[in-house]
């Protein structure tokens, strides 16, 4: 089940947006269930964490406005995917921040509807993708999208995710092959990065996301930085408004 709100104050619009979800529904046989808001004071009303998946936010409510909500969310770590609905792009940038997937621009065209459900659901399945680690005795579930980057010491991989280490026996290059390419890279023999976690780089190291430091090797430094610029540059040609 994928849970859906949509903050829409007008009438006309919520009747559409129920409609082309129904026909999406029927079409591909998903199982979507959606609540309609008209207002931020509703919407806030009827929220608990991890409520929704997909939360679809006009960007003037007659109460406030679509942004607020969307920086709420993502200040309580809300994962969920936000499309904007807007007569304009005034706030591109400031949803570009938000990481909203898509805008849908007024009047509401199916087509568009449909373009952003296909780019929440794609993103929804990469956010489960998990691989299974054996520490120990134990085999360990891990997300993918929770993995900062890995590293080497003494034939012990060290696993850094947003949840802490996790320490396996498992070759760096078995780890390599079950993580599955991009966003993934291996910028150094005794390491791995994900790129979505690159806060910044200089010739020497890749600074990530959590302050620690990734070493990249001086032989092939200029091809490994390049590989990240070519992830960046995808990265922002696949976002709404690029």
């Amino acid at each position: 089940m994928v849970y859906i709100a949509v903050c829409e104050d007008e009438q006309e619009y919520q009747d559409k947006i129920s409609i082309f979800i129904k026909k999406y529904s029927d079409i591909n046989c998903c199982d979507f269930e959606v609540s309609f808001f008209c207002t931020v004071a509703d919407f806030w009303e009827n929220y608990q964490a991890g409520s929704f998946n997909i939360v679809f936010l006009d960007i003037y409510l007659e109460d406030g406005n679509g942004i607020e909500i969307a920086k709420k969310l993502r200040n309580r770590e809300e994962e969920c995917q936000i499309v904007f609905i807007t007569s304009s792009r005034d706030f591109a940038i400031e949803g570009f921040e938000l990481q909203a997937r898509h805008y849908i621009t007024k009047p509401i065209a199916e087509e568009k509807l449909v373009e952003a459900l296909n780019r929440c659901l794609v993103m929804l399945a990469e956010n489960m993708k998990v691989i299974q680690i054996p520490v120990g005795k134990l085999e360990v579930t891990i997300r993918l999208k929770d993995i900062i980057y890995v590293e080497v010491f003494n034939k012990t991989s060290v696993i850094h995710t947003v949840n802490g280490e996790i320490k396996t026996y498992l070759p760096l290059s078995q780890l390599e092959n079950l993580l599955g390419g991009i966003p993934f890279l291996r910028c150094h023999r005794c390491s791995i990065i994900n790129m979505n976690y690159v806060e910044d780089y200089t010739t020497a190291d890749f600074i990530m996301k959590n302050g620690d430091t990734v070493g990249i090797p001086r032989s092939n430094s200029v091809a490994v930085r390049q590989q990240y610029v070519d992830f960046v540059f995808a990265k922002v040609r696949s976002e709404p408004g690029a």
